[in-house]
């Protein structure tokens, strides 16, 4: 199965299982879970954390890892190149774009509280 963020998210809702506790079982902040079901790789921190955090939801629903991450590799890798043409044209810098991302991050789970 070609794995993709609302498969993903229709298998989970389908085995019943909350976003919640996927975030307590492996300590990743809800806001990535669901950009991660969203594909919204413009709000990971970076790609260690997207590879890490795809394995780990990945894990909690009982799928094969390696499998899930290469599926969205593709998506991932295409934002990624289409960000970086952003970046050449003038915009903020990567290093700039990582910081903004962290911000981001931690309004959103302080919004959550």
């Amino acid at each position: 199965m070609a794995y993709r963020g609302k498969s993903l998210k229709a298998l989970r809702e389908s085995k019943r299982i909350r976003l919640r506790r996927i975030s307590n079982e492996t300590r990743i902040n809800m806001a990535y879970l669901e950009d991660l079901e969203r594909e919204r790789f413009d709000r990971f921190p970076g790609k260690f954390y997207f590879e890490s955090f795809t394995k780990a939801y990945a894990r909690s629903l009982g799928l094969d890892p390696t499998e899930v991450l290469a599926d969205l590799q593709t998506p991932y890798t295409e934002w990624q190149g289409a960000s970086s043409q952003g970046a050449s044209h003038g915009t903020a810098s990567a290093e700039d774009d990582g910081l903004l991302n962290r911000i981001a991050g931690y309004i959103r789970s302080v919004q959550e509280v």
